[in-house]
């Protein structure tokens, strides 16, 4: 049995829910969306930025500490690896987001 719900009760994401759906916004899409409203998605986003200023500190320490070539070379390829997740992890929500807010000239 589903509880009813009074008709005057609009709550705002379901009404930004309903415009993404009609701009075509995938469920994938809307429910990242509804996340990136969220406080969740801030402390995560936060998290991660520092996370990737911290992955760029990594060889400038390690240069200090006398790492050898091959393992500057091998961190930067990890570097790099690491940052490009964390970039396509926050990408995707912030796309999803875009897709159901729109450009705002419809």
């Amino acid at each position: 049995m589903q509880a009813i719900r009074p008709s005057f009760i609009k709550l705002p994401i379901l009404e930004v829910d309903k415009e993404a759906e009609r701009r075509g916004a995938s469920d994938e899409e809307r429910v990242l969306y509804a996340m990136s409203k969220s406080a969740g998605w801030k402390a995560f986003n936060d998290l991660a930025q520092q996370a990737l200023i911290e992955l760029d500190n990594i060889n400038t320490q390690a240069i200090q500490a006398g790492a050898t070539y091959e393992e500057l070379g091998r961190n930067t390829l990890v570097i790099s690896f690491t940052k490009d997740i964390i970039n396509r992890l926050i990408n995707k929500v912030e796309d999803a987001k875009e897709s159901c807010e729109g450009d705002g000239g419809e």
